[in-house]
């Protein structure tokens, strides 16, 4: 059995688990090869499908249309993540879900496609919580039965959360941010098992609240996964990113800081501060921005 990473993609094809360094192993039914950014899954031996997170010197990079049979939605929805969040990283509905450990207690991934992800969450994985930032027109547009995934959920005694965001929107992910990082907040507080945050890629809204937590809350010891004290929003940017490359919006994360640790209605609005401003926090900012998180439980 071969240790190859630590993202992974849950299909029929495709069987992932987890190991107690972090990393996933895959069964022999499997092989997932992970190169210089490129993800290519293998099934049974046979190469299938490949996953392109280059990017140009535009910051975009076009892939080959996909010709399954949700390729329009696809690359429908490629484009416009491309378009609209400047990301260079693309969705593949059809590999099934894909998720990456970026802590010893939280995921970042894909949204579940059918029940039978959430036994898999459940059972390789140790998830006890899923954030869902997912608006309703999200789970339609890509025809998965959330019912089904909830009663899952509720069978194996897994959380299920919702707070939705818009997608490809900053501002709705700004506004957006402090209560779903409350959410992630008292899910670990809570110490049952792993936490899940999902929207439907992995690569905008969902590792944007998992920066936001790690930026606010904690930080990340990339050796061992464990919390450690953390100021800056680049460390907990790039620590998440190298792991699971994707585009989070910097810019919504600085506004929902901004907005935590305003303390004066009169202050400067961020937009005219210094581009970097609210990358860096001070102790007593820390506090003031989890004092409010923490006020959001149950909102």
């Amino acid at each position: 059995m071969e240790v190859v990473g630590n993202t992974c993609f849950s299909s029929s094809s495709v069987l992932v688990s987890p190991l107690t360094n972090g990393a996933f192993s895959l069964s022999s039914r499997a092989i997932y090869e992970k190169r210089s950014c490129n993800f290519t899954v293998f099934s049974r031996g046979i190469k299938s499908n490949k996953i392109s997170c280059k990017s140009s010197e535009s910051g975009i990079q076009e892939n080959p249309k996909s010709k399954s049979g949700s390729g329009t939605k696809v690359e429908e929805y490629n484009t416009a993540m491309k378009r609209m969040m400047r990301n260079p990283y693309e969705y593949h509905h059809d590999l099934g879900m894909n998720y990456t450990l970026i802590l010893d207690n939280l995921i970042v991934g894909s949204q579940p496609q059918k029940a039978e992800d959430i036994d898999h969450l459940k059972d390789e994985a140790n998830v006890a919580y899923i954030l869902n930032l997912q608006q309703d027109g999200d789970i339609e547009y890509w025809g998965v039965d959330l019912k089904s995934i909830i009663e899952r959920c509720q069978r194996r005694q897994i959380r299920h959360m919702r707070r939705p965001a818009r997608d490809f929107d900053p501002d709705s992910l700004r506004s957006g941010l402090p209560k779903a990082v409350s959410s992630v907040e008292w899910a670990v507080s809570e110490g049952k098992g792993r936490v899940y945050i999902h929207c439907t890629a992995g690569l905008g809204r969902a590792p944007a609240v998992g920066i936001a937590y790690m930026f606010w809350f904690c930080g990340m010891d990339v050796i061992t996964l464990k919390c450690m004290a953390l100021k800056q929003l680049n460390t907990a940017y790039n620590t998440l990113t190298l792991k699971r490359p994707c585009g989070p919006n910097r810019k919504a994360i600085r506004g929902a800081t901004y907005d935590l640790a305003k303390n004066d209605p009169w202050k400067e609005p961020l937009e005219n501060l210094p581009e970097h401003a609210f990358e860096d926090i001070a102790d007593w900012e820390r506090k003031l921005i989890q004092d409010r998180v923490r006020s959001l439980r149950g909102t």
